[in-house]
């Protein structure tokens, strides 16, 4: 069993030079950065550190993703951000639990003894309100659908036709996953402080995308 990290950057100078160098190169089989057009000397520093960057074509995180997944060639692939938010000692830890048979596991920022320093009011509402709904509408059972930090087999990322090219990708792969009735759970982590760059979710337009997402997945249920 293989496992790429995608590292999806926008601007994020600050958190590759911080967050980067905590990642063990052997934990990993390749290691790739998908980049939206940084302008802040990212790329640079991820191919000085010797790593592999993509440009993306298209903008959004969800198109990084899917243009992350189908550059690697691992049988599975851990979704990261270096903005300090993601905790860089879960790889090994996501990597031992896929191990078990599981097409995605999740990390989770709201479970119980998880600790979250990023989120405010309107966040963790936002985020237990759109967990809440993919649970009751889906048949979830989990405390985070939202975060970015997991790890997906790339044979159960294709059967999900994913196509949410926004900051509702990651919603996207968590409900159509339980659409497709995917072996699915959670390990706890946490959520830190954001390390420089600036923040790119806007409580909003998110929130509405968020919404839109979960009505469209409702009624075209395949």
């Amino acid at each position: 069993m293989t496992t790429a990290l995608i590292i999806t950057t926008l601007n994020e100078i600050t958190g590759v030079k911080k967050i980067i160098p905590k990642i063990k190169k052997e934990w990993l089989d390749e290691i790739l950065f998908v980049d939206g057009g940084s302008t802040d000397g990212t790329i640079e520093e991820a191919r000085r550190m010797g790593f592999k960057v993509i440009i993306q074509k298209q903008k959004g995180h969800g198109a990084a993703v899917l243009e992350g997944a189908n550059t690697i060639k691992s049988d599975n692939f851990i979704l990261f951000g270096p903005d300090g938010n993601d905790e860089p000692e879960k790889i090994p830890e996501l990597i031992e639990k896929m191990k078990e048979g599981y097409d995605q596991v999740l990390v989770t920022r709201f479970g119980k003894g998880s600790v979250n320093l990023d989120a405010g009011i309107i966040d963790t509402f936002g985020n237990k309100m759109f967990t809440f709904l993919a649970n009751v509408f889906f048949g979830g059972y989990w405390t985070d659908t939202l975060n970015e930090s997991r790890i997906i087999s790339k044979k159960a990322f294709q059967e999900l036709n994913f196509d949410a090219m926004d900051l509702s990708s990651t919603q996207q792969m968590s409900i159509r996953g339980l659409k497709r009735r995917q072996k699915i759970c959670e390990i706890l982590g946490n959520e830190g402080e954001r390390i420089g760059g600036v923040r790119k979710m806007k409580p909003l337009s998110v929130g509405a995308s968020l919404s839109l997402g979960i009505i469209k997945e409702f009624i075209h249920w395949k």
